[in-house]
């Protein structure tokens, strides 16, 4: 319903003036009754575009707005800018579904039990400074842009769990059932998406190393039997543990995948500390120990326990044969490399007539073969009957010269600068023998002793400077930190 305009002009009469009036009041109480609904429906296609705000309230009741025709949508529209836009859209066909042009905001979005949110394939979720925050693939997959943080003992879950993972403040995530990726399905970063790999079949790979903190394990096993772990702060070594209390350890090693007798090699460590080397050539996965070795709080007293020949191509020193070892024969080469065992003797470990000696090729219960070669045991002594002679051994030179007593007793150093004799290993008390300083052919140089050295008042000689000069040191080993010692000087031929 419309009003039509009226002029009213001041050469109009009064009783024109009251008509014109009456007409406009007429109309505006119409259009009040109507709208209000206090008369008949306004059709809505009679209502023309205005020039000012419109304003629809009420002071009671609901208003609605009510597209009756089937499937005919509730269409929002407006003027941005200078451009006619559809700003919503609610679709009657689609059980009116709002269909929004630009973006929504919000304080708070809630969806029903059963709702959700879809975004169109490769559409993205997120903020005002970071619109591709989110983006979720045709096929599902979500990418992240950047980190994924939860508060501290967060958790993340479904309607049914709500703490299906569970991340604490330190790092440590927490599963309440099982981890299931798809068939050939990987795990990785933006850099690298498929860092991890697993195959239908299970298999686990990594596209590079694996790195694992100090002190953390690798749990092995299905009751975690054995762990692998790195301790840097007190062995600083790779620790191969049995996790389980009172258990031994057993390391195999294979070739040929272990197919067949002989292949493997087993190391045994038992509760307790007894170690056992052993292979599996009798029979392939049974293990016969080669080598045993007990430990005890001290080192001398561990034993070392071989089964079948111990053969070495290097001089062995200290060597004590305990048990009966009548009839086994052993060869000892001489320090010359010839088959001749001559200049090597073997005690076995007792003190009396019977001890058995090898001499050359001898067998150990030959004793008569060692006597008759010279060498006989009056009481506790070794006797040798003829010339008896130790090796001199020559020494590395060095700003710190090492010697070892107990691979000889006679040792030569030529002196190619000052130097120090350190103190020697292996000592033994009663040792005796002579070591042989020479000067290089600049001479000039200079020897100071460890302190295991003692000379007469308490004082080191000074050795000749001379170049090519030899002087020799005498000593005796009176205990294992005690070397009592004497130097003759400037030896050589009368002129």
């Amino acid at each position: 319903m419309a009003t039509t305009a009226q002029t009213v002009n001041t050469t109009d009469t009064l009783e024109t003036f009251r008509l014109e009036f009456n007409n406009i009041h007429s109309d505006v109480v119409s259009i009040d009754n109507t709208i209000s609904g206090g008369g008949t429906t306004l059709a809505a296609d009679n209502i023309t575009a205005g020039d000012a705000a419109v304003g629809i309230s009420t002071t009671l009741g609901n208003i609605t707005i009510d597209a009756a025709a089937g499937d005919a949508d509730i269409i929002f529209k407006g003027t941005d800018g200078s451009s006619d836009i559809t700003a919503l859209t609610l679709d009657m066909s689609e059980a009116g579904k709002a269909i929004f042009n630009g973006a929504i905001t919000a304080s708070t979005i809630v969806l029903s039990a059963d709702g959700g949110v879809l975004v169109p394939d490769n559409g993205n979720v997120g903020s005002a400074s970071a619109t591709t925050a989110m983006q979720i693939a045709s096929d599902g997959i979500v990418t992240f842009v950047d980190d994924i943080l939860i508060k501290d003992a967060g958790t993340i879950g479904n309607a049914s769990v709500a703490a299906v993972l569970t991340l604490a403040a330190t790092g440590i995530v927490s599963f309440v059932d099982d981890i299931i990726i798809k068939d050939t399905g990987t795990i990785g970063s933006a850099t690298a998406p498929t860092a991890i790999g697993i195959s239908s079949a299970g298999a686990i790979s990594f596209l590079d190393a694996v790195d694992l903190l100090d002190g953390k394990k690798v749990i092995l096993g299905t009751n975690s039997d054995i762990s692998l772990a790195y301790d840097e702060a007190t062995t600083d070594s790779l620790v191969v543990s049995s996790d389980v209390n009172d258990a031994a350890l057993g390391i195999v090693f294979q070739a040929d995948a272990g197919a067949d007798a002989g292949d493997e090699w087993k190391m045994n460590f038992a509760n307790g500390g007894i170690f056992t080397f052993g292979n599996d050539l009798p029979g392939a996965g049974t293990h016969t120990a080669l080598m045993t070795i007990t430990p005890n709080a001290t080192a001398a007293a561990a034993t070392h326990e071989l089964v079948g020949t111990l053969s070495s191509s290097v001089s062995i020193h200290s060597l004590q044969v305990s048990g009966d070892s009548i009839n086994v024969p052993i060869t000892l080469d001489s320090t010359d490399g010839s088959a001749n065992a001559g200049d090597n003797l073997v005690q076995e470990a007792g003190n009396d007539e019977n001890d058995r000696f090898l001499y050359e090729d001898a067998l150990f219960d030959s004793i008569e073969t060692v006597k008759s070669h010279g060498v006989t045991f009056p009481g506790q002594r070794i006797q040798v009957s003829g010339g008896a002679s130790a090796d001199i051994i020559p020494l590395n030179d060095g700003v710190l010269i090492e010697s070892n007593f107990g691979s000889g007793t006679n040792f030569s150093v030529t002196l190619a600068g000052n130097r120090t004799l350190q103190n020697p290993i292996g000592l033994v008390p009663g040792q005796s023998g002579s070591i042989f300083v020479t000067q290089d052919g600049t001479g000039s140089q200079t020897l100071a002793f460890g302190s295991f050295f003692h000379f007469a008042a308490a004082t080191a000689p000074t050795l000749t400077t001379t170049a090519a000069a030899t002087d020799r040191i005498d000593y005796i080993v009176k205990s294992t930190t005690v070397i009592q010692a004497v130097a003759t000087l400037a030896i050589a031929a009368p002129s």
